[in-house]
């Protein structure tokens, strides 16, 4: 089944006679369970598929080997564009994976990945954990047949690699800029032209001169695929991802046949992972950032408040609008992640920003 076909089928459910087609009859009578995971990144992708190994162990552990996991590279079992698909079919039991990966089914998708100018990752666990998040984003996926988890963090993003640094608005008026998503539209309408092209694409289409700038990740995947190569400006902060939540979805019929004390085990794993691979991303990222500008040469910028503050007014408007366009059960999702935004924004702006900003004060510390 087709992920298009998939979801078009969504809300026929989906049966554990199905769902565990897969499995030997003698393991399950023995309460052994052999589950497979694909991971939506490769080896060659800084944190993640490590991540994704580590959980599968931390889950074997926990379970005393009662519940062993293989993990699968994105596309060992063909296009992973099907994986939705394939967990929901049973043909795997689970997948670390983007929620966004989904936005086939409604913008909704996004919000349990990100929000441009939304929430930092710390404050959107607040939101799934004690401000209900997470009851949305489990009925959203009821229909899908899979169960989620937040399971990790891809990280906050730059803003991208420049040729120059930008001194304003103007310069950012007709920049071929490559992005992706929803910042597409915003990045339009600031006055920007911006192309949409494959990660993979990147350094080719800035040497031939198609492009004059562009985002992918963070400083650790960037390094990683050498991209500091072609533009020597890295401009921060990211407004458009800054947060990137990994979730962990899991066949929702596998997921109420286990045992709840096996349930226990895979929702705490995923906890933990959560904790885990945030501070392997944050601690790659500084580490990659140090030696991009003391041995790379790169030059840093933060973006001037005047281009913030057009992007935050421009980003509101796009998503006022795409917020009207949303189908009533997906727009009560926005509201709701908006409303927690509200609240938990006014604590972390008067702790977290403040305490960030005193710390960059021209004080001799030690």
């Amino acid at each position: 089944m087709k992920r298009r076909s998939f979801l078009a089928a969504a809300g026929a459910g989906g049966t554990l006679g199905a769902a565990a087609a897969g499995f030997p009859a003698p393991a399950i009578a023995k309460g052994l369970r052999e589950w497979r995971m694909v991971s939506r990144w490769p080896a060659s992708f800084p944190d993640q598929y490590v991540a994704a190994e580590r959980l599968a162990r931390r889950i074997a552990a926990m379970s005393d080997g009662q519940l062993r996991i293989t993990v699968l590279p994105p596309d060992a079992l063909g296009d992973y564009k099907d994986t939705l698909d394939r967990v929901r079919g049973g043909e795997v039991a689970m997948a670390r994976s983007l929620s966004y990966d989904w936005r086939e089914g409604g913008w909704a998708f996004d919000v349990f990945t990100f929000v441009p100018l939304g929430m930092t990752e710390f404050e959107r666990a607040v939101w799934l954990q004690n401000y209900g998040g997470q009851a949305l984003w489990d009925g959203l996926y009821a229909d899908l047949g899979v169960k989620p988890l937040l399971c990790g963090s891809v990280g906050p993003q730059a803003f991208g690699w420049f040729a120059e640094p930008i001194g304003g608005l103007d310069d950012l008026q007709g920049l071929r800029y490559r992005t992706t998503g929803i910042t597409e539209t915003i990045m339009q309408r600031l006055g920007a032209a911006p192309v949409v092209l494959p990660g993979s694409d990147i350094g080719p289409a800035v040497e031939r001169g198609e492009i004059d700038a562009f985002e992918l990740v963070g400083p650790a995947v960037d390094k990683a695929f050498n991209l500091h190569r072609f533009l020597p400006v890295y401009v921060f902060p990211s407004f458009h991802q800054t947060s990137g939540s990994i979730e962990l979805i899991v066949n929702k019929a596998l997921w109420d046949d286990l045992p709840p004390s096996l349930q226990q085990v895979v929702a705490v794993a995923a906890q933990a992972e959560q904790a885990a691979n945030l501070a392997d991303v944050h601690a790659s990222n500084a580490r990659a950032l140090s030696e991009l500008v003391e041995q790379d040469g790169v030059t840093l910028q933060t973006l001037p408040d005047d281009v913030l503050t057009a992007l935050g007014e421009i980003t509101g408007a796009v998503l006022r609008e795409t917020r009207e366009e949303a189908v009533p059960e997906q727009r009560r999702i926005f509201d709701h992640f908006l409303a927690a935004r509200r609240s938990i924004m006014a604590w972390s702006g008067l702790t977290e920003a403040p305490f960030m900003a005193a710390r960059q004060l021209p004080f001799r510390y030690v």
